[in-house]
């Protein structure tokens, strides 16, 4: 459905004062590579500032990529523009993270259902009528609500309207932006099961990007981990939770809380010092080194490729042996 090969999104910024000319840039993702199959889950996560969001919103092509290669069912969507944008955008949509912001104050729940369906269909002012009511249905709301504005709905009934909007124009993709991350715990769970039926019902492939690793070991078939613009860990979801390969991975789940008490006492941390690299600035060799414990002199000097690790994952690690 989707494969992004070597993505780079790089942000110039000036060196100096205000008239200088020396440009450097801040590496947002700087080679990030995976695929997304056909009603497949792919969680991304990592800690904020990686690059998550960045991602997301260079596939969709919101901002522009430096380099790399985005297909969409084998077309490219680099470089696209227009009507030929708009057809694709007829495939892959996005829920955003902010259910609060990313509603427009102004405008009543059936103007912004009906906005995808006047920019990409040519359905009659009855049909979009029909589509609307029917997606409110969709997503566990009255139909009754739909001329009333956003400020009147919850947090969680606004990311329902979000997601609604997304399904407007039938995609097969949906990329979803750390869409549960604002809200309550029991809506989160409530909007994480509204997606797994959805996904069972139009058969969508979603690409999950959150930084709870909770939350996507529930709903992703595959992970992948980024730290400072690169994947470092890559596989089946099952594998990397519970043979986690990448010293950074291991890290990030000692971190999530285990629900029994005694086991949580018992267990041994894995804490990381320092601070994160500039992404300006990267270190030299692995860019995760100066964190790292298990860094030697080889990653200091040379950059770590993802290779498999295991039968079902990749990591990009020297301190590993590849299979």
């Amino acid at each position: 459905m989707l494969e992004v090969k070597d993505l780079k999104v790089h942000f110039p910024v000036s060196r100096g004062g205000l008239f200088s000319k020396e440009t450097r840039f801040v590496k947002a993702v700087d080679g990030v590579s995976f695929d997304l199959k056909p009603g497949e889950t792919l969680g991304l996560v990592g800690e904020s500032g990686c690059g998550k969001s960045t991602t997301a919103r260079a596939i969709m092509q919101l901002i522009e990529a430096s380099g790399g290669s985005i297909k969409l069912g084998g077309q490219e969507l680099m470089g696209l523009t227009g009507v030929q944008l708009n057809k694709v955008r007829q495939q892959i949509q996005m829920v955003f993270q902010n259910p609060f912001s990313s509603l427009n104050p102004r405008m009543t729940i059936a103007e912004v259902l009906s906005e995808p369906l006047k920019s990409l269909t040519s359905f009659t002012s009855k049909q979009r009528l029909d589509r609307i009511q029917y997606l409110m249905e969709v997503v566990n709301l009255n139909p009754k609500f739909l001329f009333r504005y956003p400020h009147e709905f919850s947090g969680g009934q606004r990311q329902r309207i979000n997601i609604a909007r997304a399904l407007a124009v039938e995609p097969k993709i949906v990329v979803l932006d750390e869409p549960v991350s604002a809200l309550d715990v029991s809506i989160q769970a409530q909007i994480i099961n509204l997606l797994q039926d959805l996904q069972k019902q139009f058969e969508l492939s979603y690409l999950f990007i959150a930084h709870d690793l909770s939350v996507v070991k529930t709903l992703s078939h595959r992970v992948a981990v980024m730290y400072l613009g690169k994947i470092v860990e890559i596989g089946d979801t099952s594998t990397v939770y519970d043979e986690p390969q990448h010293p950074y991975t291991q890290a990030l789940l000692s971190a999530v809380p285990i629900p029994d008490p005694k086991r949580e006492r018992e267990r041994r941390r894995m804490l990381l010092t320092g601070e994160i690299p500039s992404p300006i600035n990267l270190p030299r060799g692995c860019s995760f080194n100066p964190r790292c414990p298990k860094a030697f002199a080889r990653c200091r000097v040379e950059e770590p490729k993802l290779e498999p690790k295991t039968v079902s994952s990749k990591a990009s690690c020297h301190a590993v042996a590849s299979i």
